[in-house]
């Protein structure tokens, strides 16, 4: 009874272990910094595998199993299960069919690779079967790929584990798929990876190493394909501890990254007028602050400058550039160079944002290299609203003792706005322009 157990708790394991094989990686800058939340696609014939890369650049792809859907069969035809499964070495399938036809069985391990020449055989009308030997193999999950007819293609999960259930053959076997010596197990070829998101457009890295089934690591993989020209003479700025790369837009010198500066605080609590810069980051995270950048409410952004507050104007009222919670030598938008910005993308918000923000039509295509997030903002009672459907930038022109002129772009409306929402309470991101 003891052995039996222990033979019943390997089985349970041993998917888990394979299916645990890994190809990881990291996306940097051309400073060894990583890259965080791009998007990563690994094409391996014949599956394409996705990811998205962690807070300090790491991307994991795991479970390498190609996982197509099985076609629902019409009528007249039909495909068992194999018996037994687990088996060792040799398993039965047995086949349907409502007229006379080819049958073609492909075999493959987890990691994509053939581990049996093509099996084809011709099938009278009727039941049929097909036994499969993977004899010589390791123990562990196999894949059949069978095309009836060249129409109808289904996948079913062998398990090969040595001391299980063998197939006792008989007299009356109609039919069994050629046999053959178990093929050479060569590294599966990773065709390509790509990698956008943010800054970067699609930068593709070949000439990878080949994948054999076990887990690789492909080390750093550098992103150098940023959107946008950079500012002539300053092409990043560093600033509390962060770069922040740099755009030409037209006339303008932007930050191509919104401003991540200060402590966190809870989107609960209001920032308030002390010696340390204070920032609100989505759902309390600082991930999010990462991506997005922080979140502020207007006073804090300027600094409380000539006693600007929430609720009141500063006095006197602003003139020049107002550095506010920008790096030395940039300041915060004032409204006409939010106008100009407008004016230079021609209105049109997928010109402004990021490569991944925006859905369908209204997808960004960051053609200006402004890389606009939809950052959502924090409102006057502390929660966070919009994530992903909208973005709002603080301008300085103020409309009243509460609201200011603010730049929104949207994920479903390809225009660019500027109105005399933004009240002040609120938490939004600030994106800086150069003097």
């Amino acid at each position: 009874m003891k052995l039996f157990y222990t033979a019943y708790i390997f089985v349970m394991l041993l998917p888990e272990l394979l299916l645990t094989q890994t190809i990881t990686g990291k996306l940097v800058d051309q400073d060894g910094v990583g890259v965080p939340n791009l998007q990563v696609a690994l094409y391996m014939n014949p599956s394409v595998y996705n990811a998205t890369t962690d807070t300090a650049g790491n991307f994991t792809f795991t479970k390498l199993i190609t996982e197509t859907k099985t076609e629902v069969l019409p009528a007249g035809y039909d495909v068992s299960a194999n018996y037994p499964n687990p088996f060792n070495p040799r398993t039965r399938i047995d086949i349907t069919l409502p007229n006379a036809g080819k049958v073609r069985i492909e075999l493959f391990n987890v990691a994509g690779q053939q581990v049996r020449d093509v099996m084809e055989k011709t099938l009278a009308a009727g039941k049929n079967y097909v036994d499969i030997e993977l004899n010589g193999l390791p123990n562990g999950f196999y894949i059949a790929r069978i095309t009836l007819g060249e129409k109808h293609v289904l996948y079913k999960k062998l398990m090969l584990l040595y001391g299980s259930q063998h197939l006792k053959t008989t007299a009356n076997i109609k039919a069994e798929a050629g046999i053959q010596k178990p093929k050479a197990l060569a590294g599966v070829n990773i065709d390509r990876i790509t990698a956008s998101g943010g800054i970067y457009l699609v930068q593709t890295f070949t000439g990878l190493p080949q994948y054999t089934g076990t887990s690789l690591d492909l080390g750093n993989l550098t992103m150098t394909n940023i959107s946008g020209t950079p500012c002539p003479g300053v092409p990043t700025v560093s600033y509390a501890g962060k770069t922040y790369h740099t755009v030409q837009i037209g006339t303008q010198c932007w930050l191509q990254e919104n401003l991540d500066v200060g402590t966190m605080i809870p989107g609960k609590s209001d920032q308030t007028n002390d010696s340390t810069i204070q920032k609100y980051c989505y759902n309390d995270s600082v991930a999010n602050c990462i991506k997005y950048g922080g979140l502020y409410q207007w006073a804090e952004a300027v600094q409380y400058k000539n006693g600007a507050t929430n609720n009141t104007v500063p006095n006197p009222e602003f003139t020049g550039n107002i550095q506010g919670i920008c790096p030395s030598g940039w300041h915060i938008p004032n409204d006409t160079e939010l106008q100009t910005l407008v004016k230079t993308a021609d209105n049109d918000g997928n010109v402004l944002k990021a490569i991944g923000q925006g859905t369908y039509s209204q997808a960004g295509n960051n053609e200006s290299g402004f890389s606009a997030f939809l950052a959502s903002y924090r409102y006057t009672n502390g929660a966070f609203i919009g994530f992903g459907d909208k973005t709002f930038f603080w301008g300085t022109l103020e409309y009243g003792t509460a609201t200011v002129y603010v730049l929104m772009i949207y994920n479903v409306y390809s225009g660019i706005e500027i109105d005399a929402t933004g009240t002040k309470a609120c938490g939004l991101s600030v994106r800086c322009v150069r003097d």
